[in-house]
């Protein structure tokens, strides 16, 4: 990928599945997936990527359960 100056092609790959994870896009995923392994990063960077990515998309996830829950909690006063 020549159009980034100062990320190398793993990196960006590596990215690409955190973003596919977090955004919840399958066809990202698999095309990221497959790029990663192709270029040669390890099933662990891999591994740690989809983790980064479960913890990005999990977040705006919890806050809204707290957000949820402190309305309901406000409500019952």
């Amino acid at each position: 990928m020549d159009t980034f100056k100062y990320l190398d092609a793993k990196t960006i790959e590596i990215a690409g599945i955190a973003a596919s994870i977090a955004g919840g896009c399958r066809p990202c995923l698999d095309y990221h997936f497959k790029k990663a392994i192709e270029i040669g990063c390890t099933i662990e960077q891999v591994k740690e990527a989809v983790e980064l990515g479960k913890r990005i998309k999990q977040r705006p996830i919890s806050d809204i359960y707290e957000d949820a829950a402190k309305f309901i909690n406000q409500g019952l006063k």
